[in-house]
């Protein structure tokens, strides 16, 4: 029975002499060395030991053979037949005769190489992850804390790096973190760490550094299960993006301003053609649906072309910009004034109908528009206006703006020395100033 046991066991064992050579030695120890039975039997086991852990295993014999010590245990790699080294786990106990001298040791040796190896390879992954994770410790905050925040099990260099503070901070109070997020982000972040059962997370907030600055994160975290389906601990990355959030800001105000300088003449600041017929598409849909008109006002500075001859185009510039400024001025909000071009202006008086433009232009009748040239001299601006409600007749922006158009130059052709302003077919005369 007992040489039954010896030889079925599942491990390795063998007898060996207090010399080394092995006395008696089973299937399994065989097949892990990869030699025959009667081959193994004529060897030591010096000679199937990589040299590096040899001494450390004599030693030990010393130790049992003196009696210091009843048995030990010990990881060290046998040189296999074909010359592979192979991981054991030996376990050495020592038999004495009738008269209490070393008769031979038991030697179990348990096959651990693929354990081994497993290990090294998760060595390898380890240091390769944490080198890894340390690559982008300059803008990313890596973590893994318990799922009750009260420990935190890993936390790579980005927290100091990121937040300019110890990580030690951490370790003492995982969640310290929220402390030094922006008071108009704290709410929502606290809300994503406060909730139970805790879930996976992806939000965006500001931060201030140790010196005060604010910088951008955006933070994501997951939950690692057990093979019960429980939490065990939670992985948490927060980038830090405040170059791209500057870029993206700064890429946001430069379209912004592209659009401005697209929609506006430069001269003026009113909008321009172009963005004329934007507005006025957009109040002729609106009316379409709701019949509440409005009317089209064109505005044409009269002898223009006299001031820039006799006091020179920089005059001219300033009495288009002395116009526009004080024309707006006299318009609701909700009113729309643009520089079609040249010396000419386009009015939309929202909600307005002819009436009351004309009164509106008849309180205006009195104001003074005067640009100063040169030593003082005030030159009148002169303008000539006609315009035109919204009707089912018309059926585009063009046709609008030619209507207003064609009301203002049959008034400015007409030869007298008033200049008229024309109301459907009514009109009424303004003295030059």
């Amino acid at each position: 029975m007992i040489d039954k046991t010896f030889e079925f066991c599942a491990v390795g064992l063998a007898h060996v002499s207090p010399h080394g050579t092995f006395i008696k030695v089973n299937q399994k120890l065989c097949d892990f060395l990869g030699y025959e039975r009667h081959i193994l039997k004529n060897m030591t086991f010096q000679e199937i030991t990589v040299a590096e852990y040899l001494n450390t295993d004599l030693s030990n014999l010393e130790q049992l053979l003196a009696g210091k010590i009843d048995s030990y245990a010990m990881e060290k790699q046998y040189l296999r037949k074909d010359g592979v080294a192979v991981w054991g786990k030996l376990t050495v106990s020592l038999v004495r005769d009738a008269n209490d001298n070393p008769d031979f040791f038991i030697s179990v040796v348990e096959d651990i190489d693929d354990k081994k190896r497993i290990e090294g390879e998760l060595f390898q992954v380890e240091a390769l992850f944490s080198k890894i994770v340390n690559e982008f410790s300059s803008r990313t905050f890596i973590w893994v804390a318990s799922p009750d925040f009260k420990k935190m099990h890993y936390l790579n260099d980005g927290y100091q790096s990121i937040f300019g503070r110890s990580e030690y901070e951490l370790y003492a109070k995982p969640l310290a973190f929220i402390d030094h997020v922006h008071e108009d982000d704290k709410a929502k972040v606290i809300e994503v760490f406060n909730q139970r059962p805790l879930k996976s997370w992806e939000l965006q907030y500001r931060i201030y550094d140790v010196s005060g600055q604010i910088r951008y994160l955006h933070d994501r975290g997951s939950l690692i299960y057990d093979s019960k389906e429980q939490q065990t601990l939670i992985l948490g990355a927060a980038d830090d993006i405040t170059k791209e959030k500057e870029q993206q800001q700064a890429l946001e105000q430069a379209v912004n301003e592209l659009a401005f300088l697209s929609q506006t003449d430069p001269l003026t600041g009113l909008i321009n053609r172009r963005e004329i017929f934007e507005q006025l598409s957009k109040e002729i849909e609106r009316m379409k649906r709701d019949r509440h008109v409005s009317t089209l006002v064109y505005i044409d500075l009269n002898e223009f072309k006299q001031i820039n001859d006799n006091y020179g185009h920089q005059v001219g510039d300033k009495a288009l910009q002395v116009f526009s400024e004080k024309m707006q001025a006299l318009l609701r909000d909700t009113d729309r004034m643009g520089r079609i071009g040249g010396d000419e202006f386009v009015v939309l008086l929202y909600g307005t109908k002819e009436k009351e433009v004309e009164r509106f232009f008849a309180r205006i009748d009195e104001l003074a528009f005067v640009v100063l040239a040169q030593d003082n001299i005030s030159i009148p601006i002169r303008y000539t206006v006609g315009w035109k409600e919204w009707s089912d007749e018309l059926s585009s922006v063009q046709e609008w703006l030619d209507a207003a158009d064609h009301a203002m130059y049959t008034i400015k052709k007409k030869p007298h020395g008033n200049e008229v302003v024309q109301i459907n077919k009514q009109s009424y005369t303004r003295p030059h100033k």
